[in-house]
């Protein structure tokens, strides 16, 4: 078990992510899925469009991101398992602070949107960028329903510039990004249960679920180490530039409901 360990911290170290086979068993993921499942309903039921995001509000099976999983009381439980800390403690090669944020994402069929390229610790400010996302896969993701593709390495190249993508829930793009970054990405496959782990500038995107029938959603926890923090001058200035969009979207979910 320890040569695997140090095989997976090597692999993320190196890459900047990694894929844990079967992370959960059958019967967790039953439970977390029956458990998600509970939460949309009660999400959709309220009209609750500043933590939930749909590709067409009218449409309750196209909802595609959910945010803030954590202030329910399963899940709130659930994000302290030492299951996820752990494997985010060792990958890190330091102690985690408990889970930041819960989040779910989804493709769903029909809504042919793509998640652009993008660094989460854009988002994110921290420094040092010790932190990571484990995503939880709940439906097999491959290419044609979306998968993520990451570029190898690319988070020991630091932070590329982003621009506004237009895109409700990954608001920010990478503006130079380049065909041969296009290229250079791995589309990583997932089975329901698998857990695909990435840094926090670990550059990474995802196509459009192409299928008419299938879903591609997982659960991602997110996690830093306990030595780094948050640039407050920097995350106030990723605020200030996303706000306009974002305030936009919420107006015209107020407007069309």
């Amino acid at each position: 078990m320890s040569f695997q360990i140090n095989q997976l911290k090597e692999s993320f170290q190196q890459n900047g992510y990694v894929v844990v086979p079967n992370f959960l068993d059958t019967n967790e993921l039953r439970t977390v899925q029956k458990n998600l499942e509970r939460l949309i309903e009660i999400t959709h039921q309220k009209r609750n469009y500043e933590h939930a995001f749909y590709a067409n509000k009218h449409d309750k099976s196209s909802l595609k991101q959910l945010h803030r999983i954590e202030e329910d009381d399963f899940f709130k439980t659930y994000s302290t398992s030492p299951r996820w800390s752990s494997l985010a403690s060792v990958l890190l090669d330091e102690k985690v602070e408990p889970a930041l944020a819960l989040e779910w994402f989804n493709k769903p069929p029909n809504y042919f949107h793509e998640t652009p390229p993008h660094q989460d610790n854009f988002y994110f400010c921290f420094e040092p960028p010790q932190a990571l996302t484990i995503w939880l896969a709940l439906d097999h993701a491959n290419e044609k329903t979306g998968c993520l593709h990451f570029i190898p390495g690319s988070h020991l190249r630091g932070i590329r510039p982003h621009q506004l993508s237009g895109n409700l829930g990954f608001s920010q793009t990478i503006v130079d990004f380049t065909e041969e970054d296009q290229q250079t990405g791995v589309a990583v496959t997932a089975n329901p249960g698998d857990a695909v782990i990435h840094h926090a500038e670990t550059i990474h995107w995802a196509g459009s679920n192409q299928t008419t029938d299938r879903n591609r959603a997982a659960l991602a926890m997110v996690f830093k180490a306990a030595t780094c923090q948050r640039n407050q001058q920097r995350f106030e200035a990723y605020q200030q530039s996303a706000k306009p969009f974002i305030q936009q979207e919420l107006r015209l979910a107020e407007v069309v409901e």
